[in-house]
């Protein structure tokens, strides 16, 4: 049945057989299309154990199980052939873009999420804050990511598992912080060619070491600070908030985008890591929340700040995406190598 499957689809047969080469041998690659296409073609929980029902030819979840933790297939090349798929895509995009006279900025987005789980034994698992749920104790599975928007086309570009410290040191494990996570997968990041990199993260992720590397490799950044950030102006030197409390309604401009408008003020300045940032304080008109983004493009508009972190929303698609449709929120496995094998299948579908 697999063979008649991949063998009727042209398409779907070209593209598992780019991820030949990263197989050591006929039974791994055919497990590796079996996988795939369970992911694909499945409407259940895609667990094990549902995947396993779903795979053609069927095989039993134990079989799956040893192919994800015990067999050695090499997981960072079939990565770099998704890369080369995605680039590629993302390239005839740009190109057509380009032809039409239109700039085609590309934007990193990092980000992450948790993943709600029941077993305490899996590897990783801990109590994380959940926003959604009021910054209640969610045992779970972290994941933190990035993503590239480019021409209107979006992918992954890397993700990891992210470990709470007293997870670590219970484990004997390497403590690796969010935001060095970030830094780690934007310092890996290769651009596109002739093109301009704009990094966006939340205010989580604002460090002083991740401005210096976009500094370092000519990208800029885009991203939420939070209210007690400092920004110096002339003599000034005063917290986002206090600059926002300060302010006459008169100074603010109203900034429409689509169906919403929002009230702003624009302040050039320096951050206390002396990178010179556009400061926007804005709010939605009817909203009662100040939000604060910087820029550190500073020839860019207000609108056009709103408008490039407002692409943000494209990594919750992603998220939404992986855990309703793909299997990030489905998986039950103790391994940590087959909780990385498992996540990564979703992102090649």
């Amino acid at each position: 049945m697999l063979e008649a499957i991949i063998e009727n689809n042209h398409s779907l047969h070209k593209f598992l057989d780019e991820f030949r080469g990263a197989f050591g041998n006929k039974a791994q690659f055919r497990h590796f299309q079996h996988y795939v296409i369970a992911l694909m073609i499945y409407l259940g929980s895609k667990n094990l154990s549902g995947l396993s029902r779903a795979i053609p030819d069927g095989r039993h979840q134990c079989s799956v199980y040893r192919f994800l933790a015990k067999q050695d297939w090499d997981t960072e090349q079939v990565k770099q052939i998704r890369l080369t798929m995605l680039n590629r895509k993302a390239r005839r995009a740009l190109r057509a873009q380009q032809r039409k006279g239109r700039p085609a900025p590309v934007y990193v987005l990092i980000d992450d999420s948790l993943v709600d789980k029941t077993g305490r034994k899996m590897v990783g698992v801990a109590q994380h804050r959940s926003h959604k749920d009021k910054n209640q104790l969610i045992l779970g599975h972290v994941w933190v990511s990035a993503q590239v928007v480019v021409a209107g086309y979006s992918y992954p570009l890397d993700w990891a598992l992210y470990r709470r410290q007293s997870e670590c040191e219970q484990n004997g494990a390497e403590f690796v912080s969010k935001p060095d996570l970030a830094y780690q997968m934007l310092e890996a990041y290769e651009p596109l060619p002739d093109t301009q990199t704009y990094v966006m993260t939340a205010s989580w992720y604002v460090s002083q070491d991740l401005l210096k590397l976009c500094r370092q490799r000519k990208f800029h950044f885009i991203g939420a600070v939070k209210s007690n950030r400092k920004l110096a102006w002339s003599a000034h030197n005063l917290q986002v908030k206090q600059w926002q409390a300060s302010l006459p309604k008169s100074t603010l401009q109203r900034v429409k985008l689509k169906d919403k408008q929002y009230k702003v003020w624009a302040l050039t300045g320096h951050l206390s890591c002396k990178t010179a940032v556009k400061c926007l304080i804005n709010r939605r008109v009817g909203g009662k929340k100040w939000h604060y983004l910087i820029s550190t493009d500073l020839d860019l508009s207000a609108r056009t700040i709103i408008a490039s972190y407002l692409v943000r929303w494209e990594v919750e698609n992603f998220y939404r995406a992986a855990k309703q449709i793909l299997g990030w929120g489905d998986y039950q496995m103790r391994d940590l190598r087959a909780i990385e094998n498992h996540v990564l299948h979703p992102c090649l579908s």
